[in-house]
């Protein structure tokens, strides 16, 4: 019995590790200092940087270049992005981007990015 309960924290620790992995369903991901360097460095016509969090979380603070376009709208609004860029996705803390690439990707868009950590690990400026 002993025995058991010292597997038991194994396993979970193994089962949510393999959830994380396939919740990502390969989905790139980077960090915020790849967000950065693609901030400085990016092409207009091939990239797009959207913050999928609501209203209210973007006002209170957003990165300069980002277009807000919140996870509960993106199913309608999902359109107006181009198929042919790439897309990077930002949230609070690298959720919703996910769930927002998995949308986008449902929706037929195949060069998606979600920033890992959300702008929770942004030690940059945000526009106020």
């Amino acid at each position: 019995m002993k025995r058991l309960l010292l597997y038991v924290p194994i396993i979970l620790l193994l089962m949510y590790l393999g959830y994380s992995q396939i919740e990502k369903k390969g989905i790139e991901t980077i960090s915020t200092n790849e967000l950065e360097e693609k901030l400085k460095n990016q092409d207009a016509d091939n990239m797009v940087f959207v913050d999928v969090r609501e209203p209210y979380e973007y006002e209170a603070g957003y990165i300069e270049g980002m277009i807000n376009m919140p996870l509960s709208t993106l199913d309608t609004e999902y359109k107006k992005l181009p198929k042919d860029a790439e897309i990077i996705l930002l949230c609070r803390s690298g959720k919703r981007s996910l769930q927002a690439a998995q949308l986008l990707e449902n929706k037929g868009y195949s060069n998606l990015v979600s920033v890992d950590g959300g702008i929770q690990q942004w030690e940059g400026k945000l526009v106020r």
